[in-house]
């Protein structure tokens, strides 16, 4: 103990003695510690969704495959509402099945209406998803009509207790909810739902929902609940799945297997656990996402590492004489490689301190930056805390040991006398400044690609003109319905308002309605699959479409709101026009020669409903640039219509916006008023890669940051050892410029040779990553010969100080070092 104390006596008084390596190592390795901890941290959460649920990994999701001609197989989330029931009952080694629909429902409160998010289930759904309950019991909370469980916090939302047992909430509606049940809120990292439990079997929200949720118990083509199982111990999901086709051919009407070439559906089983990784529903952090977090990470973290060997070698190259005054008094070599890593190993724990306190600095701004939330629980963990301490005897080993066992090898003879020890391993630390720049001018460049790629995408041309266009959403609910019409026209008459027409949904909004069409005479060999919207009287003029050949729907044309009765297989759930239009795309999917030619022509929809086709338009983009183009028809529908596109005039303003609102109040008076710019809207949907560009250019910032107060090190290590020489070639002649560019070139060649090395593999790197968008930028040069320019400029000026500082010394103080 008492030799502990002596090496940490030393090791303080050497680190204070050399403030400035001190403070470079510990600000830099502080800086890769605390990036890589919140990155590692942020993985770890995401990778980790609902692990915390007791069956957990005998939980599976199941989803549906489709297979359509023309198309790739494309898997949701969402299942018809028979499918439960009948895999129950077909499946022994299944032993619970849960179904979970969401709905938005308008709930009553002190007078005001608040829309509220709710989750209708199954009665077995806590023996799913056990969650802690403060009140209530889970076996028969959700076993009576029109009960509800609440999380804490929206029970303390509406009642201000967790006591609330018996309390009801009531719908705008009339219709009454009674609380059976308080449970704890869900952790952060969870794919389900908070909101409002309810039964899904014995709920009744209402008239006209009651009707068409009813409608759908033995309709397989409608596709809107999720549905879990719980499979037995030692359950084998593949065997499972592969006895899934016989299952749907016993059990849907004209089931035909993938392959036939005709539509078909498979169903597949995603587990719990990777749900949300899993590219297939709508809220997913993809695991390549994830991956390039953790790369991004152990750059960083690897650049700091570095910085701290390279800094540890240098300094230490400068105490060959110190260690050969020990060995020649008696120090055993032991002793010389413990003081080094203590010195180390201090060093380390003192950056992992400060790494702390960056965290606890930086974790709002990097967790609002991502767009999460994380429990305080991840924060204060053991594990994390563990890392660091893990992480302190990894760095501070690794960074030690190399210079303890180099410098203490040789005898004190050959290090008096300047042998290869006293050199400080130069070319090893060239070495690793070429490493530093090469990831570092790597993360700049795909910094800068993915900043382009977004505003490529989000700018690309989208076939409507999406700037002043506001999104009123909301319009397919009981109470709104009967007013939709009258709501368009009052719409019509606020000043800075020019058009408004309504549809199902509105761009951007994740939709992908599909249906069969065929021309006449080809229904056996030439259905094909398009993409459907069903839309309103005056939408497509709203959203300013371009208008190729024809018209678009005009409420003085009889045909277009003549809806055929004659049709055996007609969906009296959405009437429909006998007119269509056509995008550009679906045109030449059809065959036609040409727009016009494709006017008057018709088409079958679905079996046997013909449609005239009467204009063709510029094809729209629906989703992102990640997907092509879809050939799109588009159908006049009389119900279902949920988002008003209003076209606003170049004199709107605040005011527009709160005639709007006004409105709204006055026709919808029990419904929140929900608008958007549909701009935004778009925008939205590349949020996830405007969120990685700025995490990714935050941490660029940070590794060449971290670089540079390693090159600024060294700098200051490479002047103090070339001292003498800098005072030899002043007495000879040499100016300042001149010592300064000898010394700014030296540190120039890694960065040069790093540039080398790290456009290549930035080029084969985005490349694969752009074949994820169907639209995209094309990479270009001059990005990459910016990214390396601008990482020798820094270096310059990181170095130029201290070589400048140094040439301008007088010679005769050079001369005299040492």
């Amino acid at each position: 103990m008492k030799m502990l104390g002596s090496f940490l006596t030393v090791a303080v008084r050497i680190l204070v003695r050399d403030r400035l390596y001190t403070v470079l190592n510990v600000a830099g390795l502080a800086f890769g510690i605390a990036a890589a901890s919140m990155l590692g941290l942020y993985v770890w959460h995401e990778t980790h969704y609902d692990g915390f649920f007791a069956n957990a990994q005998r939980i599976y999701r199941v989803d549906k495959t489709e297979y359509m001609p023309g198309r790739a197989a494309i898997t949701y989330d969402s299942t018809p509402k028979p499918l439960g029931p009948m895999l129950s009952q077909d499946f022994p080694e299944i032993e619970a099945v849960v179904r979970v629909h969401s709905e938005t429902v308008v709930v009553a409160r002190d007078g005001a209406p608040f829309r509220q998010r709710i989750q209708m289930v199954d009665r077995d759904y806590f023996r799913l998803f056990d969650q802690p309950f403060i009140a209530g019991d889970p076996a028969t909370a959700l076993a009576m009509p029109n009960t509800v469980v609440l999380p804490e916090s929206l029970a303390r939302k509406y009642f201000n207790s967790v006591d609330v047992l018996g309390r009801t909430l009531t719908l705008t509606n009339g219709v009454p909810l009674t609380v059976s049940g308080v449970v704890r809120d869900l952790p952060s990292n969870t794919h389900l739902r908070a909101g409002v439990l309810i039964t899904a079997i014995t709920t009744r929200l209402g008239d006209s929902f009651n009707t068409w949720f009813d409608s759908t118990d033995s309709r397989w083509t409608m596709n809107f609940i999720k549905t879990y199982i719980l499979v037995k111990p030692g359950t084998d999901p593949a065997a499972l799945t592969a006895r899934f086709r016989g299952f749907l051919a016993a059990h849907v009407p004209d089931y035909v297997p993938p392959g036939s070439g005709k539509s078909s559906l498979d169903l597949v089983l995603t587990a719990l656990t990777h749900v949300h990784t899993d590219p297939t529903g709508a809220t997913v952090t993809l695991l390549s996402v994830l991956h390039g977090f953790i790369a991004v990470a152990a750059v960083v973290m690897g650049i700091a590492i570095i910085n701290f060997i390279n800094l540890s070698t240098a300094r230490s190259s400068l105490r060959v004489r110190e260690v050969a005054v020990r060995k020649a008094l008696g120090a055993p070599r032991g002793m010389l490689v413990t003081q080094f890593l203590v010195e180390s190993l201090l060093l380390t724990f003192g950056a992992a301190v400060l790494a702390l306190a960056l965290m606890e600095i930086a974790m709002p701004a990097f967790v609002s930056a991502l767009g999460v939330k994380f429990d305080r629980a991840y924060l204060t963990s053991p594990w994390l805390l563990l890392a660091e301490l893990a992480g302190v005897v990894v760095v501070g080993g690794l960074a030690g040991l190399y210079p303890a066992l180099v410098l203490s090898r040789p005898a004190a003879s050959v290090l008096l006398k300047g042998g290869p020890a006293a050199t400080g391993g130069a070319g090893v630390r060239t070495l690793l400044v070429v490493a530093q720049f090469t990831a570092a001018i790597l993360l700049a460049i795909s910094t800068i690609v993915i900043f382009q790629q977004t505003r490529y995408a989000s700018s690309q041309q989208l076939g409507f003109q999406a700037d002043g266009v506001l999104l009123v959403r909301e319009l397919n609910q009981p109470d709104a319905r009967p007013h939709l019409d009258s709501f368009r026209q009052a719409l019509l008459k606020v000043p800075g308002v020019t058009e408004a027409g309504a549809a199902f949904h509105a761009p951007s909004d994740g939709s992908d309605n599909t249906d069969n069409y065929h021309l006449p005479g080809t229904v056996d060999d030439g259905t094909i699959v398009f993409r459907s919207e069903y839309v309103g009287h005056d939408y497509l003029q709203a959203m300013g479409v371009h208008l190729v050949a024809g018209r678009l729907f005009d409420r003085a044309a009889t045909a277009d709101t003549l809806q055929g009765r004659d049709a055996p297989n007609r969906r009296e759930s959405d009437p429909l026009g006998r007119t269509a239009i056509l995008s550009s795309r679906a045109v030449k999917r059809l065959g036609f020669a040409s727009a016009e030619a494709a006017l008057g022509q018709q088409v079958i929809f679905d079996v046997d409903y013909p449609l005239t086709v009467v204009g063709v338009i510029d094809d729209m983009q629906f989703n992102d640039a990640r997907t092509e183009l879809q050939p799109t028809v588009f159908l006049l529908a009389q119900r279902g219509l949920d988002v008003m596109a209003v076209r606003l005039g170049p004199n709107a303003g605040p005011a527009t916006l709160a005639a709007i609102d006004t409105l709204w109040k006055e026709t919808f008076p029990t419904i929140p008023v929900k608008r958007e710019f549909l701009d935004e809207h778009i925008r939205d949907a590349y949020t996830n890669e405007q969120r990685q560009g700025t995490l990714l250019a935050g941490f660029t910032g940070l590794a060449i940051l971290i670089a540079c107060l390693g090159l600024f090190g060294l700098a200051a290590f490479t002047a103090q050892r070339r001292t003498k020489e800098i005072g030899l070639r002043k007495v000879l002649g040499a100016g300042v410029a001149d010592i300064v560019r000898l010394l700014v070139w030296q540190f120039s060649k890694p960065v040069m040779v790093a540039n080398l090395i790290a456009w290549p593999l930035a080029w084969l790197g985005l490349s694969h990553w752009l074949r994820g968008y169907a639209y995209r930028i094309a990479l270009d040069p001059l990005v990459f010969a910016l990214a390396g320019l601008a990482a020798l400029l820094i270096a310059w000026v990181t170095v130029a100080g201290h070589a400048a500082r140094v040439a301008a010394a007088k010679p005769v103080n050079a001369l005299r070092y040492e």
